[in-house]
């Protein structure tokens, strides 16, 4: 839970994907203990501008999270995971599991980061 900010570089051969300085807010998901629900911006111009958001499932043994989408013409899977104050993460491009984004990201207090948008503006 909480908000964690870093980096999402671009893998392999991706014309169109640019590396990012990110910060993803992870909420409770009610009703449901082994969810979360993500939060994911990026940085621009010193602003949280919302990427999306997304549910994730849980594993608390293996301190690993796992939510798959599709949007628009891109089914993925991200993956997360969690060892103190650091995560670490990729997004598998699905059917053929090539990998298009690296994430490393730690802990941060909000007030490290810029100010989150309302939840209204995110996609799920």
């Amino acid at each position: 839970m909480g908000t964690w900010t870093g980096t999402s570089t671009c893998v392999g051969n991706r014309p169109a994907c640019k590396n990012e300085t990110v910060v993803y807010r992870f909420e409770p998901v009610d009703g449901h203990p082994h969810q979360v629900r993500l939060y994911a911006d990026k940085i621009i111009e010193g602003k949280r501008v919302p990427m999306g958001a997304l549910v994730f499932d849980v594993d608390e043994h293996q301190g690993t999270l796992r939510g798959e989408f599709t949007r628009g013409q891109t089914h993925g899977e991200w993956s997360f995971a969690v060892v103190g104050k650091a995560m670490t993460g990729k997004l598998v491009i699905l059917p053929d599991r090539s990998v298009g984004r690296d994430v490393k990201v730690h802990r941060a207090s909000d007030a490290e980061v810029p100010a989150a948008p309302p939840v209204s503006d995110y996609d799920e």
